[in-house]
């Protein structure tokens, strides 16, 4: 536990040194919300908060997690700590704690800009399901990041597959526009992203409205979407 503690306080100071990574994944998310803010009236602001909350952990992902893991190996970082006697499942679960501390840090944020700026309520009985679906959408994305660290051999590939990732995502999830407005072979497309399962539990459980999808089955899908995609992760990971 004390390795542990040290590893994820280390990948902590690390990680806040690179202030191009903090602001994607802890400043854009609230200023994009900010932003949709000034253009709609009414609910319509706030129905945007759980959908930059579901885009910043699609940055966190993205962004916060796979180029920093890739510029590790390319300095031989990933190499040499693999080496020491600490177990590598600590060195990994410091770096998938900090993030996942990260994305809870995001969610704090947002609701509170959210409940201050936007009025809104977060219904009383969903706070336990909210911390469930930030945490399993937050780990979704966080996988898709360890993901793209093994794909990509170098840092430019490696934000080239982000990029690839995270355009289809953001726009075609219902993140920045609302599925209905676009076309209809969209649909299947947007069914088989977990960023849009993500965006539909949290307007649900954040705004209390009707999602496209139940709640049991947006977190079965994430669920899913975790497993298999922590597989890949697991088996095309590199340390070297």
């Amino acid at each position: 536990m004390n390795a542990l503690l040290a590893m994820y306080t280390a990948t902590a100071r690390e990680y806040l040194r690179d202030r191009t990574a903090l602001l994607l994944t802890m400043l854009l998310p609230l200023l994009m919300a900010g932003f949709f803010g000034l253009i709609f009236e009414g609910e319509q602001r706030s129905a945007y908060i759980p959908a930059m909350l579901g885009l910043g952990f699609l940055w966190l992902g993205v962004f916060g997690v796979a180029p920093p893991l890739v510029q590790m190996r390319e300095q031989q970082v990933l190499r040499r700590l693999g080496a020491t006697p600490l177990p590598r499942t600590t060195l990994l679960g410091a770096q998938i704690g900090w993030r996942l501390t990260t994305g809870l840090l995001q969610a704090v944020v947002l609701v509170v800009f959210g409940t201050l700026v936007y009025n809104m309520h977060v219904p009383s009985g969903n706070w336990p399901l909210l911390v469930a679906a930030v945490v399993l959408g937050g780990m979704v994305m966080i996988t898709i990041g360890f993901l793209l660290a093994g794909l990509g051999k170098t840092n430019e590939s490696v934000i080239a597959l982000g990029q690839l990732v995270q355009f289809p995502m953001m726009f075609l999830s219902g993140t920045l526009f609302p599925l209905e407005m676009l076309p209809s072979f969209v649909g299947p497309i947007a069914k088989v992203m977990p960023l849009t399962y993500l965006n539909d539990a949290l307007a649900q459980l954040m705004l209390g409205t009707t999602g496209l999808f139940p709640l049991w089955a947006d977190f079965t899908v994430m669920g899913g979407a975790l497993v298999l995609l922590g597989a890949l992760a697991v088996k095309f990971f590199r340390w070297e």
